[in-house]
């Protein structure tokens, strides 16, 4: 009578098998070995080298010994391909898939895998940073697990030098003796220069409707229309060498606002860059005055591009201007002379400093503009009579540690700016030492939008900058996101930060409860990566360095620029902005941006009261 092959039996087979090939490997038989291993794992039922419907069926019907025993003989089966008789690199990979996939503990799997990338992204036509990528993702785990391991260690430099050296499609071609100079009319304002970073965050419609529109309010609102130059990001939705906006006739509407009269204008040809193994499309319009960038929805990680990594790209499109506005907004309507006030506003917060100041605020909000729209609250000497509105703790996210923040609107204007507890992305002008200081963490992308306010704040506070609140509001935005952005604000999940990769989400997170420690500065595994990350550099690199697709200082040449600084401590942030990070507990200042009262708001507790009494008397 013949007996069913029970799974305990396969188990047992398997097991006898991968002893077999461990004896014949001390042998140096390495190809029997291999067929031991490889028998072993089709006994278990895993035929195909990918993880196919009927793999992950087999998979799910293994018991834990089952699952170790298969993670072992095709991590020992990797080794195989990965032996210089064999040199079956492919194949490696896919055993270190399945390894990693039957026991995501197995850390000898992530080491293989990881070596096996090392030389395979060599030998491939597309995909190479992905692969690279994934590689030093492998190797932090295995670091996770044996971290001062020296075999890990020089690993991971060695695929950190490569993937910087790996410019994707594009091979590194320098010009030499071109005698390329900045623009005319750059070199006219560069001493006064404002660069505006604005940046889309979506693939849809509406932020190719709303970037143009804004550009335009804000040059027509300009009073030193020369001196304005811009750097877009967006999300594109066609073709990755089309367009989708500022056409010849936006451009010509442009340079009208600029008051530079009529001029022919045209689309140039895009230049290819590389951003952290990204390959994206930048055009440089109307001399350099417009700097567009191109960004894929995914990056090739599977990442989601999101306002952290929008916000980055918009900030490697400066030039070296001495000024900088940035907002992570589609849609703004601008003040008339924006530009001259907020300068006004920032020096008179640079003498009442001891350090550094931004100005940071929200903006006001209304019903979608034209962007000709000049606000009723402007009076005939282009004064503006609308107070801004700030960031204020609401409280403590209890899972994660963030603060969560709301809007709230001030009763009246400042004849001086305010200092306030927070910045915010929202609308920020300082001189453009942020940028090379605390730029935007592309490494905090997938994580919930208090979070990335959090740290970045404590990064602001820790590198010397302290936040002030403009006299008036100069920016309104559109009713239509305030719903979604006060979900961002408080911390509340989105339909998409449900697509998160958990890997890349947790090590984020990792990174994140780092910089929050209130004890020590330490660096996590991810950040080896960050020092490969380019960094804004000053120089008009349009036109300096028309043909290197990657013309930006990385943080292994200037320095980890995505830490906490040592100008100043979390004891001071926390003093300052009244927030406790450690127990997790505010004080009311924290609620009222840093004042020690609520007087200042509109939502005041004496202006509650007031307009209670009055409509009680309104009823009767």
């Amino acid at each position: 009578m013949i007996q069913a092959v029970t799974p305990e039996t396969r188990r047992s087979q398997a097991k006898a098998l991968k002893e077999e090939g461990n004896d014949l490997v001390k042998q140096g038989r390495k190809q029997e070995a291999l067929q031991k291993y490889e028998k072993g794992i089709r006994l278990l039922g895993f035929p195909d080298y990918e993880l196919d419907e009927d793999g992950e069926k087999a998979l799910k019907g293994q018991s834990q010994e089952g699952r170790e025993l298969l993670s072992i003989l095709a991590s020992n089966a990797a080794q195989m391909y990965m032996s210089p008789e064999s040199k079956q690199l492919a194949k490696a990979i896919d055993r270190c898939d399945l390894a990693i996939e039957a026991n995501p503990s197995n850390a000898k799997a992530y080491f293989k895998r990881a070596t096996a990338v090392l030389e395979h992204a060599d030998k491939v036509a597309k995909g190479a940073d992905a692969l690279l990528a994934q590689g030093q993702a492998d190797v932090r785990r295995f670091l996770q697990h044996d971290p001062g391991n020296a075999a890990g260690l020089n690993l991971q430099q060695h695929l950190a030098s490569k993937r910087q050296a790996m410019l994707g499609p594009i091979m590194r071609d320098r010009a030499r003796g071109e005698p390329e100079t900045e623009p005319e009319w750059y070199k006219q304002v560069k001493s006064r220069a404002i660069f505006v970073a604005i940046c889309g965050t979506t693939a849809t419609g509406r932020d190719q409707l709303n970037l143009p529109e804004t550009l335009l309010s804000m040059a027509l609102q300009a009073k030193d229309k020369k001196a304005i130059s811009v750097g877009v990001a967006y999300v594109g939705y066609k073709g990755p060498d089309e367009l989708e906006m500022f056409t010849e006739e936006w451009q010509k509407k442009y340079f009208r606002m600029l008051k530079l009269g009529e001029r022919a204008t045209t689309i140039p040809p895009p230049r290819q860059v590389v951003v952290h193994g990204e390959v994206y499309n930048v055009w440089s319009l109307l001399e350099g005055r417009v700097r567009v960038m191109r960004v894929s929805e995914l990056r090739k990680t599977g990442e989601r591009v999101g306002i952290a990594w929008m916000r980055y790209c918009a900030q490697l499109l400066w030039h070296g201007e001495p000024f900088v506005y940035q907002s992570c907004l589609a849609y703004l309507r601008f003040a008339p002379r924006w530009d001259e006030c907020l300068k006004n506003d920032l020096a008179v917060a640079l003498g009442r400093s001891q350090q550094k100041p931004v100005l940071s605020w929200m903006s006001q909000g209304h019903q979608d503009e034209r962007w000709q729209w000049i606000s009723e609250r402007v009076d005939r000497e282009d004064q503006c009579h609308e107070p801004a509105a700030t960031l204020v703790a609401s409280q403590f996210d209890r899972e994660s540690g963030w603060i969560c923040f709301q809007r709230r609107y001030f009763a009246h204007t400042f004849g001086v700016p305010a200092q306030v507890a927070f910045f915010t992305s929202h609308n920020a002008f300082s001189t453009s030492e942020i940028l090379t200081e605390v730029p935007a963490d592309p490494f905090m992308n997938s994580l919930r939008y208090n979070g990335q306010l959090t740290c970045e704040n404590v990064r602001l506070h820790s590198h010397g900058w302290d936040v002030y609140a403009p006299c008036a509001n100069f920016t309104w935005d559109t009713h239509h996101e305030f719903r979604q952005m006060k979900f961002r604000l408080s911390g509340d999940a989105l339909p998409e930060d449900r697509e998160v990769d958990p890997q890349t989400l947790e090590e984020q997170k990792e990174r994140a409860d780092s910089l929050l420690d209130p004890w020590e500065n330490r660096l996590t595994a991810l950040d080896d990566e960050v020092l490969d990350a380019a960094v804004p550099t000053g120089l008009f690199w349009t036109a300096l360095c028309p043909k290197d697709p990657s013309p930006w200082d990385t943080g292994r040449r200037t320095g980890h620029r995505f830490m906490k600084g040592s100008r100043r401590t979390m004891t001071t942030f926390e003093r300052q902005t009244g927030v406790d990070l450690v127990r997790r507990e505010l004080v009311e200042r924290a609620r009222n941006a840093g004042f020690d009262s609520d007087r200042h708001f509109e939502d005041s507790r004496a202006n509650m009261q007031s307009r209670e009494r009055q409509l009680a008397q309104h009823l009767g």
